[in-house]
């Protein structure tokens, strides 16, 4: 897997991203404005004190939403809140699959890297409480999202 780091500076996050097998390297353009927008949304929200991203294969992501959704198939992203253990700061992961968000970057028309970044923005989110269990909760949780998105540099090819 590969890591990169971003200490948060003033921020109470640190972000790693990392990627599994079988997947190409990230643009290092691409990586550095994912980070960016990630900080956008800890500057707002309140994220565990490190949040580990995590790019997988639809397989990885199926294997997950398996286990701790008990839901067939993959999905685009998924977050979990580790929550702190004695000793140690709070953690959280989120683990996006790249072939699904190429897939829904298609179908909606948008760049890949938009949908990613969407997708990192959606899981920070739920990390910092959120949740769409109703439509009206999913449509604010969805402005949330466009809002940092508009904020942020999102041509980077992916």
């Amino acid at each position: 897997m590969a890591r990169h780091a971003y200490d948060g500076g003033q921020l109470n996050t640190t972000f790693s991203l990392s990627q599994t097998e079988g997947l190409a390297p990230l643009p290092g353009l691409a990586e550095a404005a994912l980070l960016s927008v990630a900080a956008q949304v800890a500057t707002v929200h309140t994220l565990p004190a490190e949040v580990r991203i995590v790019f997988v294969t639809d397989e990885y992501m199926t294997e997950l939403n398996t286990n701790y959704r008990a839901k067939e198939g993959t999905t685009d992203v998924l977050s979990f809140d580790l929550g702190a253990t004695p000793g140690q700061p709070s953690s959280g992961e989120i683990y996006i699959s790249l072939p699904q968000a190429e897939r829904q970057a298609l179908a909606l028309t948008v760049p890949v890297f938009e949908e990613v970044a969407r997708l990192l923005t959606h899981g920070l989110l739920h990390l910092a409480g959120w949740i769409h269990d109703t439509r009206d909760q999913l449509l604010t949780m969805e402005g949330e999202t466009e809002r940092f998105l508009n904020d942020s540099e999102l041509n980077i090819p992916l």
